[in-house]
């Protein structure tokens, strides 16, 4: 079995800074042996997240064409798409991960053997999944099951890329699972994507948690890569996306997840709420994670003392995990990133010494 960090400090992906050096250097300073792992903060037009994929991958793949469209998400994003006339098995080859993480790795490497990362910490790749990375950009229902499956083979051609260059033993792969979970929890998707499609959320929550859907994004991945997910209601146009009263969802697909994965899964990031008390972190009793880490988004850009708050709330609930800000920095506006981070190491250090 891989060796999995016992870092308590957990870093999303994305974080505004001006290069992969930087960002590097930064969260290692801030965190230093207690990161889990380190990404490089997912620059460029990767900090608009799946918002990047048009001008990265669509726009340029020949068996995808643009379509008109004035729903908001593919406004903002650049563009919706179909697949061409008479395309029904493709892959999206040009998914812009590998590139990154092959580039960023050259750089993470050099700087551990200088020893501004520790030894022992890994690096972690993010990547929305093919619900995050289609539904907002493909309009045609139809399509979804055929560009989905394409999107998951430009995962896994990603992947083994990766692995070309990257050791299995010194890779996190943090699968992104947001948009599927913004479905379940009402009906925000509706009003920014109107072709959304309807349903409960009982029949939503097969739809995304279904052993077809989960089990071809490990496919291939060697046992010494690590795998986890980060469980999101989303940060655009706001955050949360979602009304939500407490856990009780997000552990229910957690397990699923997990149940669903045909491999071990190493570590999940799950979601906090500025207002977040006991009630909220209760249903973190029902959780059936295996050996998997738990980070909890428990710094929510309202200080140290609120953080510490909601922990010990969590506690409550769930004895040991580690912490993270609610999700990726890229959201945040750059000049507030030292607070936060002074507030994550403040934070992380207080729950320490308890």
């Amino acid at each position: 079995m891989a060796a999995v960090s016992s870092g308590d400090v957990f870093f999303v992906g994305s974080v505004p800074l001006g290069d992969t050096e930087e960002v590097l250097r930064t969260c290692a300073a801030v965190a230093g042996g207690h990161v889990f792992a380190l990404p490089d903060g997912e620059l460029g037009p990767r900090q608009k997240w799946i918002g990047a994929l048009a001008q990265t991958s669509y726009s340029s793949h020949p068996d995808l064409e643009a379509v008109p469209s004035d729903a908001g998400f593919s406004t903002w994003a650049g563009g919706a798409y179909r697949l061409r006339d008479g395309v029904h098995d493709t892959t999206f080859h040009n998914l812009p991960y590998a590139d990154a993480a092959i580039d960023s790795y050259a750089t993470f490497r050099r700087l551990r053997e200088q020893g501004e990362i520790p030894d022992g910490v890994r690096f972690q790749v993010a990547v929305p999944t093919p619900h995050g990375g289609v539904a907002g950009y493909f309009p045609d229902v139809s399509q979804w099951p055929a560009a989905m499956a394409a999107y998951t083979r430009g995962l896994q051609v990603a992947f083994a890329r990766m692995l070309e260059v990257i050791p299995a033993w010194d890779l996190a792969i943090q699968l992104d699972y947001c948009t599927e979970l913004v479905d379940m929890a009402g009906d925000t998707l509706v009003r920014m994507r109107p072709w959304n499609p309807p349903g409960t959320q009982d029949e939503r929550f097969e739809r995304h948690t279904a052993h077809d859907y989960i089990a071809p994004l490990s496919e291939g991945l060697p046992d010494d890569v690590l795998l986890g997910y980060h469980l999101c209601y989303g940060t655009f146009p706001v955050w949360p996306n979602s009304d939500v009263e407490d856990l009780g969802l997000v552990v229910r697909v957690a397990n699923r997840l997990v149940e669903q994965t045909p491999r071990r899964v190493d570590f999940l990031h799950l979601p906090s709420m500025p207002d977040s008390r006991d009630a909220f972190f209760a249903p973190l009793r029902d959780l059936r994670a295996g050996d998997a880490r738990i980070f909890l988004g428990l710094e929510c850009a309202d200080g140290v003392e609120a953080l510490v708050e909601r922990a010990d709330s969590a506690r409550r609930a769930l004895p040991a995990f580690g912490i993270s800000h609610y999700c990726g920095y890229g959201r945040d506006e750059a000049q507030r990133l030292p607070g936060l981070l002074d507030d994550l190491r403040a934070g992380a250090e207080a729950l320490r010494g308890r």
